[in-house]
């Protein structure tokens, strides 16, 4: 039934082409087909479309529309929605046969180019997409804008950072995209690739050059601040490591659990393990996240024992339960039992701890994408910086 509609609409959208195109034209203009032509090609088209075949009704509608200066902008939408269908192959064959048409105006030359190169890029064909995004943009009409975007997506898709950086940087340029956060967001992420391939290849000077570049599109990105911190650290600026974490901490607190590893690392280098276990003890009542329980239970057993950390997490979990505190709890309690009650408690752990591994970990705020691992582009929607950290406490942000 929705089809049948789509379809519909479509067949209205192609006779009100013809039928302003018909009466548009001079008195004196020769026709090209007769209007018993195209009606008799309405009703085969509408007959296929009734006995649930598109696709030669589609294909009887096209052939019945002319194309011609009033019925232009009727094949562009024409073509673009049989591209949001799946059928791409004939909203190329749409466009093209625009772009092939003698004397097309400018503007609509224009139009129908970026239209093409869309139907390229869902089709896959990035090469032939970019020459055409390239020719608009060259030409240096309003069109310059949407091609950049297009031409950002297939950057991004061919991993070809630098050319995205170029065209994140044109486009911020203009000030109808200076404030759009996501694009700022992306443009600091393919700098932070960039730097990922420094560091793989040991080059820390130009990783820190991408890192500075990033940090000017999104000072607040918490990829870069880490990629910053873990320069630091593997340099021994231990100090200027956990400037940088903790800046992390400040602007994005639900991250915090990446950051305790080298927050631990940094402080243990200097001696200062007394002072990471004061940060920790501050910033708990703050952010009640089980990773920070955890690792205070750790420096407490180094500092006091298994049996004060015991009482520590046991008195945590009274206040607000946690399935992974209850891990480590049970963990350490199972050694202090008899026999009989450690076999029962073993099971419980082992239960809890196939429970954990199936849950996930990140989320997706965009489209609700769930993961165990951190992804910095949701594999799903394709956006930047949208997974975050489900708070164990905390529900699911899209309900099943």
């Amino acid at each position: 039934m929705d089809n049948i509609a789509i379809y519909a609409l479509l067949l209205l959208a192609i006779i009100a082409g013809w039928v302003l195109g018909h009466f548009a034209s001079a008195p004196g203009r020769l026709k090209t087909r007769s209007s018993n032509d195209i009606f008799a090609d309405y009703f085969v088209g509408l007959n296929y479309l009734l006995n649930d075949e598109p696709d030669e009704a589609i294909d009887t509608f096209i052939k019945a529309l002319e194309i011609n200066s009033e019925t232009i902008e009727t094949h562009l939408a024409l073509g673009a929605l049989l591209r949001r269908r799946g059928k791409v192959d004939k909203a190329i064959q749409v466009h093209q046969d625009l772009l092939a048409r003698p004397g097309l105006d400018h503007q609509f030359s224009e139009s129908t180019r970026l239209q093409l190169a869309i139907d390229y890029i869902s089709a896959g064909l990035l090469d032939r997409a970019e020459r055409l995004l390239n020719d608009v943009l060259d030409e240096g009409g309003d069109g310059k804008w949407d091609a950049l975007k297009h031409l950002l997506t297939i950057y991004q898709t061919e991993k070809d950072w630098d050319k995205a950086i170029q065209c994140s940087s044109a486009l911020l340029n203009n000030s109808s995209f200076r404030k759009d956060d996501e694009l700022r967001a992306a443009a600091a992420h393919y700098c932070c690739e960039l730097a990922d391939e420094w560091l793989r290849e040991n080059q820390q000077k130009k990783a820190r050059e991408q890192i500075k570049k990033a940090f000017a599109f999104d000072r607040k990105n918490v990829r870069a601040s880490l990629l910053l911190a873990k320069i630091e650290q593997s340099a021994g600026n231990y100090e200027a490591a956990i400037k940088e974490l903790t800046r992390i901490r400040n602007n994005n607190p639900e991250f915090i659990s990446k950051l305790l590893g080298p927050l631990a690392e940094c402080y243990e280098q200097l001696q200062k393990i007394p002072e990471y276990e004061n940060l920790l003890t501050n910033i708990l009542p703050d952010e009640p996240n089980v990773s920070v329980v955890l690792a205070l239970s750790d420096l407490v057993t180094r500092r006091s024992g298994e049996e004060a950390a015991i009482e520590f997490l046991n008195d945590y979990l009274t206040k607000k339960p946690s399935l992974t505190g209850l891990v480590e709890l049970l963990r350490m309690q199972i050694k202090k039992t008899n026999p009989e009650v450690k076999s029962n408690l073993n099971l419980l752990q082992q239960m809890i701890d196939k429970l954990l591994r199936r849950k996930s970990t990140y989320q997706c705020h965009h489209c609700g994408y769930e993961t165990k691992n951190l992804y910095w582009m949701c594999p799903s929607c394709q956006k930047w910086d949208k997974i975050k950290p489900i708070p164990e406490s905390g529900s699911s942000l899209y309900p099943p």
